[in-house]
């Protein structure tokens, strides 16, 4: 018993510091951007 909740603490802990670096590693600063393109659409006509 006393293993598995070791490992699962460390599984645990390793989870939090690589989602804690990914963060640190992406950087979307200026990158993202919140506005929709919007482009004219064309209409075809039935026929």
């Amino acid at each position: 018993m006393k293993s598995k909740k070791l490992i699962l603490a460390i599984a645990i802990f390793g989870g939090m510091l690589f989602t804690a670096e990914a963060t640190n590693i992406i950087d979307l600063d200026g990158q993202a951007t919140s506005e929709i393109e919007k482009k004219p659409r064309k209409l075809i006509k039935n026929g």
